[in-house]
C-alpha cells in the first residue's frame, strides 16, 4: 500500500495520514482561491504554497513542538484553513500586518500567501519556533514576510517595528494586556483580529475596556469566528 498521495502541483507527496485532511482542505479552499484570481494572483500557486507550508509544519511538528500530536493529521483544516477565515471576510488587506505569537506561523503565513501585497511580520519570542518560521519563509519564497524573534512588550517599548495597520492573535492568552501593548504600535485606523476557536464571544470580550467598544464577531467562509476591533483610536476598516 502506498504511503503517500500526490498533492498540489510542485508540493510533493502528501503523507498517508494527511491525505483525507488535505483533500477536504483543497475542496474547500480551491473555489475561494479561484474567485480571487487575477493578473497579480495565481490560485494554483497559492494552493501549492499552502500545501508546501502544511507539509513543512508536518515535517517539523514533533521536533519543534509546532502543533499537538492530535492536530498533526488535521493541520490543513484545523490550522491553515482556519487561518484563512480572516481573509475570507476582510475586504481590504492591510498594508502591514503583525502576527503576534506566531508559533508555527498561523495565521500569518497563510495570510501572507493569499495577501501577497501585504507586508507580514511574524513575531515569535521562542528561538526554535522563530528558526522554523525563517526556514518556512525561505522555502516558500515569501518575500513579503519578516520574522522577528522578540517579545511584544520589548518591541512595543522600543518601537522597533510598525506602525502596523492590523494585528492578528490566535491561541495567545491575556487579550486585554496584548491589545494595550499593541496599541503603542498601531497606525491610525488600525484593527485587531482575535481567532475565537473554542473561546466564547462573551468570555473573549470580557474586561477589554476601551478595546471592547465597537467590536464585532465575523463569520469566516471556512467555519471559524473572529472577534475584531480597533487599535489606535481610528476607524476600523470595513469587512466584506
Amino acid at each position: 500500500m502506498p504511503n503517500a498521495s500526490e498533492g498540489a502541483a510542485g508540493a510533493g507527496p502528501i503523507p498517508r495520514d494527511l491525505v483525507a485532511d488535505h483533500r477536504i482542505f483543497e475542496q474547500a479552499v480551491r473555489p475561494w482561491l479561484e474567485s480571487r484570481g487575477g493578473a497579480a494572483f495565481s490560485s494554483e500557486s497559492a494552493l501549492d504554497a499552502l500545501t508546501r507550508y502544511g507539509l513543512l509544519v508536518y515535517e517539523h511538528a514533533a521536533r519543534v513542538s509546532l502543533v499537538g500530536r492530535a492536530d498533526r493529521g488535521v493541520l490543513f483544516t484545523r490550522h491553515i484553513l482556519d487561518s484563512l477565515n480572516l481573509a475570507s471576510c476582510q475586504a481590504a488587506p492591510p498594508a502591514l500586518l503583525l502576527d503576534v505569537g506566531s508559533g508555527a506561523g498561523f495565521p500569518g503565513i497563510p495570510l501572507a500567501v493569499v495577501w501577497p501585497q501585504t507586508r507580514v511580520i511574524l513575531l515569535e519570542s521562542r528561538d526554535r519556533k522563530a528558526g522554523f518560521l525563517e526556514h518556512a519563509v525561505r522555502r516558500l519564497g515569501l518575500g513579503n514576510v519578516q520574522v522577528v524573534c522578540d517579545r511584544l512588550e520589548r518591541v512595543s517599548e522600543g518601537r522597533t517595528i510598525g506602525p502596523v495597520d492590523a494585528a492578528t492573535i490566535r491561541a495567545v492568552g491575556d487579550l486585554p494586556h496584548l491589545l494595550a501593548t499593541l496599541d503603542q504600535l498601531a497606525s491610525p485606523g488600525a484593527w485587531w483580529a482575535y481567532f475565537l476557536g473554542a473561546a466564547t464571544e462573551r468570555g473573549a470580550q470580557a474586561d477589554l475596556g476601551r478595546f471592547g467598544r465597537d467590536t464585532r464577531v465575523l463569520a469566516g467562509a471556512f467555519g471559524g469566528r473572529i472577534l475584531k476591533g480597533r487599535l489606535g483610536g481610528g476607524a476600523e476598516q470595513e469587512a466584506g
